[in-house]
């Protein structure tokens, strides 16, 4: 008796799927903040707006809410974006190529709507080393750019699993 193929497919998505979800299983990147953290205000300092609408989108994503500043349910998160200095850690001249370390720094407190301070300011650093090519500006401009933007991501990420200890 031949196999339906397409009906065997399915049964072994769907038994996959029930599998992944029994085990706790979730995709990168997602997670449910505690229930106290649903509503939320952010209040922050020195983001641009690609931070801020990078922020937002990571703690809609994990499960919070964002209120507007009036509201008096709402817990209040404060951000403030650092930007520390950047080292040159090793310098060519031979080729024209240098090594940096970029470094950012993000400081959080969160106070809840009754105004007791939940999580005194804390700060979470993340920092890279990134090859330069003296020669190549453009591309060391994009690279920057880039590694940059990752370790924005990477503070947003790590502020996000911070919450979720609460």
């Amino acid at each position: 008796m031949p196999v339906n193929t397409a009906a065997f497919r399915i049964r072994v998505v769907f038994v996959v799927t029930i599998g992944l979800a029994a085990c706790g299983f979730r995709l990168a990147g997602t997670s449910n903040l505690p229930q106290n953290l649903s509503s939320m205000v952010l209040v922050d300092s020195g983001l641009n707006q690609q931070q801020q609408d990078a922020l937002r989108r990571q703690l809609t994503r994990a499960g919070a809410e964002l209120k507007n500043r009036d509201d008096p349910d709402a817990v209040r998160l404060k951000i403030s974006l650092k930007v520390l200095p950047d080292r040159r850690l090793v310098s060519s001249a031979s080729d024209g190529k240098s090594v940096e370390r970029l470094t950012r720094s993000l400081d959080f407190s969160l106070v809840s709507a009754s105004g007791e301070v939940l999580v005194p300011t804390r700060t979470l650093t993340q920092q890279n080393d990134i090859v330069l090519d003296d020669d190549n500006l453009l591309a060391s401009v994009r690279e920057r750019s880039s590694v940059l933007e990752d370790l924005e991501q990477d503070l947003f990420e790590q502020l996000i699993r911070q919450l979720n200890r609460i």
